[in-house]
């Protein structure tokens, strides 16, 4: 059982992002290790650069790939000689969003990291949704539509977001299916249902181990 998941209070265990960082086209596997080092350096108290073989345990990619990434991170000098992420030229303060130290650490992989770090980027802090369309999401995280709506599909069902259809009447009085309206989850919601699947795997574990057992 990861011990992340026992805190107490996640509203306070979170970690800020420029929203300029959708303006430099990174790929989700760059995004997603940029906002897992930004997480390590805010954190930690003594940071200690990762290895690429535990970045990509961590957000599910290759070790090949976590070095191709870190490479690229560095060469567009958003990466400090210490791997701290350096963020210069932002357009101001106060221009940031934050996500929850957790999402590193609910098995969603980093596909599923980036789209969930838009919806974030996109919320309306006080109703806590948005309503983005599958293109612009698309657009802004460098994933196809289809990969998009199933990374979305990922997220609803380990309770990170809701989704509703919407729908508007145009101006000849046409029905039309509008944007989907995302409402974003206390991250409680997802470490609960992580947590729940754990049990149930290690009781499965178990009765296995015990049917094994019992087999002459």
């Amino acid at each position: 059982m990861n011990p992340i998941l026992c805190q107490h209070n996640p509203k306070r265990s979170r970690f800020s992002l420029p929203n300029d960082i959708w303006k430099w086209g990174l790929k989700p596997q760059g995004f997603s290790i940029l906002a897992y080092l930004c997480y390590l350096h805010t954190h930690r108290k003594y940071f200690i650069a990762p290895s690429a073989d535990e970045i990509a345990t961590q957000l599910h990619m290759s070790a090949d790939m976590a070095a191709e990434q870190l490479s690229e991170l560095n060469h567009r000098g958003l990466l400090d000689q210490h791997m701290a992420p350096v963020f210069k030229n932002t357009s101001g303060r106060g221009n940031f969003f934050s996500l929850p130290n957790e999402l590193f650490f609910l098995n969603i992989g980093h596909g599923a990291i980036t789209v969930y770090a838009y919806l974030l980027y996109c919320e309306d802090r006080r109703t806590h949704q948005c309503h983005p369309s599958y293109r612009t999401i698309s657009a802004a995280v460098h994933l196809a539509m289809s990969t998009v709506i199933k990374h979305i599909a990922k997220l609803v069902d380990k309770q990170f977001i809701t989704v509703e259809n919407t729908t508007y009447i145009d101006k000849h009085g046409m029905k039309w299916n509008g944007n989907n309206q995302y409402t974003i989850l206390p991250i409680q919601a997802a470490m609960d249902y992580c947590y729940q699947q754990q049990m149930l795997r290690l009781e499965k574990q178990a009765l296995m181990h015990q049917q094994a057992k019992n087999t002459p």
